[in-house]
């Protein structure tokens, strides 16, 4: 039990604090915005508690934190109670079943619960994956190029004769699962393999180092971009990579200052401490 408390504080302060800090910030911007300006932010966001009753927030991408969150409680659960992993597995597909039934049927459930049952086996593959020797340097390294290739080549095949798709944000799933189970697999691992091909790009290793901050700032940050990139007389190809490329580059200037200013709610401390013997 103890063990379980320790992963649930854990859990609440890498994803659920910052999902929290920047969901209210970013209804406090919205707020503001609204009252300053009228009309000026087209929105499906309605207000404050879309949480409880919408899947759509201001700052959309900050949902993954909130089904993060979900996930590693369920499996945490899971884990503490079940020891066999093919029971495990069993439990994760019947979240999913019940997530994509939810899906099917049309139903909300508030706080992106039904979404984090959709993602239950993709978070179940990671941790097997952890828990593998693909992450970590091994006798197979030499090939990675070839086994990335030859996974790239399923993953593509895959994906034109199917054309599975899975919306995670909007629970949309379409196409063969079984395809989707494939493509998903495939071109995750051919990724894994290649990165270990390339190794480290310092600008890359630096966004995915911090990139919890990216993730709760670019939508912040590129909505008032894009609102002055159409004002300028460049066209559209042009405003849009003006946009990308000042998102970007603000992003980056907002880590560190996130880092030293908001280190609490971007998971960079912990907020709550729990000690177990």
């Amino acid at each position: 039990m103890e063990a379980c408390n320790s992963f649930l504080f854990e859990s609440a302060t890498k994803s659920l604090s910052p999902f929290c800090f920047f969901y209210i910030g970013s209804y406090a911007i919205f707020y503001a915005c609204n009252a300053l300006f009228p009309g000026l932010i087209v929105s499906d966001a309605k207000g404050i508690l879309d949480v409880f009753t919408q899947a759509q927030y201001f700052n959309g991408p900050i949902w993954f934190l909130l089904a993060l969150f979900w996930c590693n409680i369920f499996f945490c659960i899971i884990s503490l109670n079940i020891n066999k992993e093919f029971l495990r597995c069993a439990i994760v597909v019947a979240m999913f079943a019940i997530g994509y039934l939810l899906e099917k049927e049309s139903v909300f459930l508030p706080c992106m619960i039904d979404v984090s049952l959709v993602g239950m086996p993709f978070f179940y593959f990671g941790y097997i994956l952890k828990r593998s020797s693909l992450l970590y340097p091994n006798k197979w390294d030499r090939y990675n190029t070839i086994f990335a290739i030859l996974l790239f080549a399923v993953a593509y095949t895959t994906d034109k004769i199917f054309a599975p798709i899975i919306y995670f944000h909007d629970k949309y799933i379409s196409g063969n699962l079984l395809a989707l189970a494939i493509l998903s697999t495939t071109s995750v691992i051919a990724l894994l393999l290649l990165c270990k091909v390339v190794k480290r790009l310092p600008v890359v290793s630096y966004i995915g180092r911090y990139s919890i901050i990216p993730l709760c700032t670019h939508h912040l940050i590129y909505r008032p971009i894009q609102l002055v990139a159409r004002g300028l007389p460049v066209s559209e190809t042009t405003g849009n990579c003006i946009v990308a490329a000042t998102t970007i580059l603000l992003c980056m200037t907002a880590i560190p200052l996130c880092i030293k200013y908001l280190p609490y709610f971007t998971a960079q401390k912990d907020i709550l401490k729990l000690h177990t013997k």
